[in-house]
């Protein structure tokens, strides 16, 4: 149990914002965390600038190296971007490569400086790019401003051990251009929040239009909705009056018995699909508004039964895209989850499996299950065209769509990553262009799901 003084400072830091910031940071930044490794890699090499341009009194060569062994990582993010600690590495390496090397290498050049030498303004300039790369990389204000202090406080620790530091040139790189920097961090910040405004009113728009277009489909389901129980209603009559006349010996044309079962049956089937369209369409609500999933029912089913319903239930066009599709259980499993949100995650991951396999002209789809330590695994496996390696590091994100314009809105993986998350699980997409895609969700044992 957290103690008193741990939640206090949670309120007041805001931690869960912070870390989400973190995550949100090295997300938006991984489709290019290797260029960065390789950056990092070229400051070493900027020391034979130093010496001969920027007239360093001050040996840059140590804070640089240290700076490029601790980007390494980033070289093999493809081996360690699933590690939890991952997000917080990548924000710790941007802040100490950029703020806190930079801002270390001129406030030492300062403090080296011989007296009645001015500092070059070189360090200067590469202290303000610095800070511009720095901003683009940690797109949180709060987060960016929090980091820039810290890195600002241990890049003056240089004057702890300088044996004659020059006081006037490190007055002249810090106290006196301060609100440059200032400036140049700020600037950063309100672009990348013009950015969030943005993204913030492309969710508000969309929500407006599938609000516009909610309404507009719900009035005529209503109408089929009430038709269907008009029908029923009369039904009972209708057959009763069908058998007197039989009886009576007029002539009526022959409703066979399966076809008066087969009447009833489909009236249900309409309302079935009636209630169904109509959840579907609060689905699609809730993640173009962005809000949580609260209030939704748990229901208990096999993965099985889940993976059938959505394939009986998939619109397909022909009956050559529904040969498309091969099922192979492994080992059933039982899962703990609104038995409809998860259909329509399958529903998600058909439907774009189908795209790959029609883009590519070849390949057919297999949804397999099996079970691991963590829990129950489903499978959505096609030997479709692929995603290449720059859309796969994107394809979660809201709004990002493979498809051409007006051919797909970018919200369904969105979607099925908000609906896994929420009922404690996981999904993970892995490709190889022109050879296959393989989806992968993982849902945690009963009993340990909670809704979030």
């Amino acid at each position: 149990m957290p103690s008193v003084s741990r939640l206090k400072l949670r309120k007041y830091w805001n931690l869960d914002s912070l870390s989400l910031a973190v995550k949100r940071s090295a997300t938006y930044s991984e489709r290019h965390y290797f260029a960065y490794g390789c950056l990092a890699w070229i400051g070493p090499l900027a020391t034979i600038h130093d010496r001969i341009v920027a007239e360093a009194f001050y040996n840059t060569l140590p804070i640089r190296l240290s700076a490029a062994i601790l980007a390494i990582p980033l070289l093999l993010h493809s081996y360690l971007s699933h590690l939890r600690i991952f997000p917080y590495y990548f924000v710790f390496i941007v802040t100490y490569g950029f703020p806190f090397s930079f801002g270390y290498i001129m406030v030492a050049n300062a403090l080296d400086t011989p007296t009645g030498v001015e500092v070059h303004v070189t360090w200067i300039f590469q202290y303000i790019i610095a800070l511009f790369i720095f901003v683009q990389l940690i797109i949180n204000g709060s987060l960016t401003f929090l980091l820039w202090l810290c890195a600002a406080a241990f890049s003056l620790t240089p004057i702890l051990w300088a044996s004659e530091p020059n006081s006037v040139e490190l007055q002249r790189v810090t106290a006196t251009p301060f609100f440059g920097y200032l400036t140049a961090l700020l600037f950063g910040i309100l672009t990348n929040r013009n950015i969030d405004i943005v993204n913030t009113e492309k969710i508000r728009t969309a929500a407006a239009i599938g609000s516009n277009i909610a309404h507009e489909l719900r009035t005529p389901l209503a109408s089929v909705r009430s038709l269907s129980h008009g029908l029923r209603n009369y039904l009972p009559s209708l057959t009763d009056g069908y058998n007197k006349a039989k009886e009576a010996g007029l002539e009526v044309d022959e409703i066979r018995p399966r076809q008066m079962e087969q009447l009833e049956s489909l009236l249900t089937r309409i309302e079935s699909e009636v209630d169904y369209s109509n959840t579907i369409i609060d689905m699609l609500l809730i993640n173009t508004a962005d809000k949580p999933l609260t209030g939704v029912e748990y229901d208990r089913f096999f993965a099985s039964s889940a993976i059938e319903e959505s394939i009986n239930r998939y619109p397909f066009n022909n009956q050559r895209e529904r040969q498309l599709i091969r099922v192979e259980i492994t080992e059933d499993f039982e899962i703990h989850a609104p038995r409809l949100l998860i259909v329509h995650v399958l529903f998600n991951l058909i439907k774009n499996g189908l795209y790959y396999v029609q883009r590519g002209g070849k390949g057919n789809i297999t949804i397999s299950t099996d079970v691991v330590d963590t829990g129950g695994r489903l499978v959505v496996h096609d030997t479709g065209a692929g995603i290449s390696d720059e859309a796969l590091k994107q394809i979660f994100e809201k709004f990002y769509t493979t498809t051409k314009t007006g051919q797909g809105a970018g919200i369904g993986l969105s979607f099925c990553e908000m609906v896994m998350k929420s009922v404690g699980g996981e999904i993970a997409c892995t490709s190889v262009e022109d050879e296959y895609t393989t989806f992968t969700l993982t849902f945690p044992p009963p009993g340990h799901t909670t809704m979030s």
